[in-house]
């Protein structure tokens, strides 16, 4: 028998007594389900964010998400991944710190916490973090390669193989593992067992530059050119960004004879190596810097220029979510979106970064050439002359102003 309305009294009393108690349940649950839909919206909002690469307004979502539920292990490290990919490092490691203290055995957010303390220099508490992780989870491939990192850069060959294999162990096919084991058996000039270690690497991905080259530079060590000059190609032609690979591939061709050709990969080493040196040059500032809308910008504009463009949207972005007010950002992200063929997400970026500065004339000269592509002369015409007011010498504004002029003209007879 249901006892959960059972009332000693008169029937009116019974009646009246059960339907609050009915009443009360159901708004129990109400509340209930719009916290934790309000919960679920702001985790979906912020995994949009992350795909889209908008990791602050990701972060923002998360902590809502967090404030909801302080209890959620899940959402903490949602947070402190997007905190990690905004360059906000101390409130990443604090919110990791909290997914541990609600999981402690979760072995994956350790790992990354780990990797986080490197990007701090905090060294010694990554290792112990991952020494700890690794006994308490030896099935943690992960854990065990980053260790195996740890071990490299202080020398510790021996110890880096064995946490190597102990991730290969792990996962029979972790070309990450893998490769990093043949880069410590190059170390000892273990040639063969590099070339054993660099192949298999490269049959867990074949689509990695990294892999290539590192079996191309195990047999350049070995003199063996020729066999080098196929696997830095490879490299090259899978990433063409790929600096040390060029510079591996152009010395590897002047051993071979081919200096001509060996010299132009050299000169393309130098401009793709001054390239990666801003890069981490750029990403050192933000390492001390991380609201500094301006370096966030120039770490954009090195991306682009390389057709880069996705990393190139996600740093425009990152300066916007620090500057909301950076012209030159906002005309950037036209850029991209032009180049792209979306027209109107173009244009309302190039709206942007005039709203931000009325005088910015790339903006103009961007906003007049989705006008043309509209087949809007006269508008187009109107954008470049404005732009021309305020660099009057620019040599775009003046050549696509007499384009839209002549165009306007023919269509207008």
């Amino acid at each position: 028998m249901n006892r959960s309305c059972e009332f000693v009294g008169n029937t009116s009393s019974v009646y009246t007594f059960c339907m609050f108690w009915y009443k009360s349940s159901l708004l129990l649950l109400a509340i209930v389900g719009w916290a934790e839909a309000t919960e679920s919206a702001h985790e979906v909002q912020g995994d949009r964010s992350m795909r889209a690469g908008r990791y602050g307004e990701a972060a923002g979502h998360y902590q809502r998400a967090v404030e909801q539920n302080e209890k959620s292990a899940v959402f903490y490290r949602k947070l402190a991944e997007a905190h990690a990919k905004n360059e906000a490092l101390p409130a990443a490691v604090r919110a990791y710190e909290q997914a541990i203290a609600l999981e402690p055995n979760h072995a994956k957010t350790r790992t990354e916490l780990a990797i986080l303390f490197t990007r701090l220099d905090r060294y010694d508490d990554a290792l112990a973090l991952l020494e700890q992780t690794v006994q308490e989870h030896p099935d943690r491939a992960q854990a065990h390669m980053v260790l195996g990192l740890l071990h490299a850069r202080e020398g510790r060959y021996p110890a880096a193989i064995a946490a190597y294999q102990r991730a290969i162990v792990a996962v029979p096919k972790y070309g990450e593992a893998w490769f990093n084991l043949g880069e410590a058996y190059l170390k000892q000039n273990d040639y063969k067992a590099a070339e054993q270690a660099f192949s298999s690497a490269v049959a867990a991905d074949t689509t990695s530059a990294q892999f290539r080259n590192g079996l191309g530079r195990s047999y350049y060590l070995r003199r063996d050119y020729a066999a080098a000059v196929a696997e830095f190609s490879r490299a090259v032609r899978l990433d063409s960004l790929f600096a040390q690979a060029r510079f591996n591939l152009g010395n590897a061709l002047l051993r071979t004879g081919q200096k001509e050709e060996g010299r132009r990969q050299l000169a393309l080493y130098k401009r793709l190596d001054e390239e990666e040196e801003r890069i981490a040059m750029l990403k050192n500032t933000l390492a001390t810097h991380p609201d500094d809308a301006g370096v966030y910008h120039d770490l954009a504009v090195v991306y682009g220029q390389r057709g880069q463009y996705r990393e190139a949207r996600i740093r425009y972005l990152q300066t916007l979510d620090r500057d909301p007010a950076f012209a030159p950002a906002h005309h950037n992200l036209g850029n991209i979106h032009f180049r792209r063929g979306e027209m109107a997400a173009a244009e309302q970026r190039f709206r942007r970064a005039l709203q931000a500065d009325s005088t910015y004339a790339l903006a103009h000269l961007g906003l007049g050439n989705v006008q043309m592509l509209r087949k809007q002369y006269e508008r187009a015409i109107a954008s470049f002359r404005r732009g021309l007011r305020y660099q009057p010498d620019h040599p775009k504004l003046r050549r696509n102003l007499e384009a839209a002029e002549q165009i306007a003209a023919q269509v207008s007879r």
